[in-house]
């Protein structure tokens, strides 16, 4: 059930963004740059612990996905490539909505681990790492796309 229900929230997370931005989207100047590169980061540390600790990050993948290896060096190499595309103007849009699509196929695997050491640290619980992810979502969206117009319809 929490498989479910965090998988919900995450969508609609990506659906209301779109829904509150559907009067238009736009850019914030160098604010937005620096939260590219702010979001880039962790996925260029994540991406490359992917390839690094394979077997650690395997660890997390729920036994219900067959692949784990697999699945691990694969998200690895599409956070590393969406780190790329968030800082590059031409692909900025499709790698922020691509990341946002990652973060909620790789959810599962942040279920499976609350509550469980990994590596010796101890993984934040399932609605602590959904808000989180929640949050992150959010940044990427933001950092590629922009803030929703201002409506001032009434105001004047």
């Amino acid at each position: 059930m929490a498989y479910f229900i965090s998988t919900v929230v995450l969508i609609s997370t990506v659906a209301c963004y779109f829904l509150w931005g559907r009067k238009g989207l736009f850019s914030f100047g160098r604010v937005q740059w620096i939260l590219r590169v702010v979001v880039a980061l962790p996925l260029l540390v994540s991406g490359t612990a992917h390839f690094t600790r394979t077997a650690l990050m395997a660890m997390i993948v729920p036994p219900f996905l067959p692949y784990h290896r697999q699945l691990v060096l694969v998200s690895g190499a599409l956070e590393l490539a969406g780190a790329v595309g968030l800082l590059l103007p031409a692909f900025t849009r499709a790698a922020s909505t691509c990341l946002a699509l990652l973060m909620i196929a790789v959810f599962p695997a942040n279920v499976y681990a609350a509550n469980k050491y990994v590596g010796g640290l101890h993984m934040p619980s399932v609605p602590v790492r959904l808000a989180m992810q929640v949050v992150y979502i959010l940044l990427l969206l933001m950092a590629g796309w922009g803030v929703p117009k201002r409506t001032d319809e009434g105001h004047g």
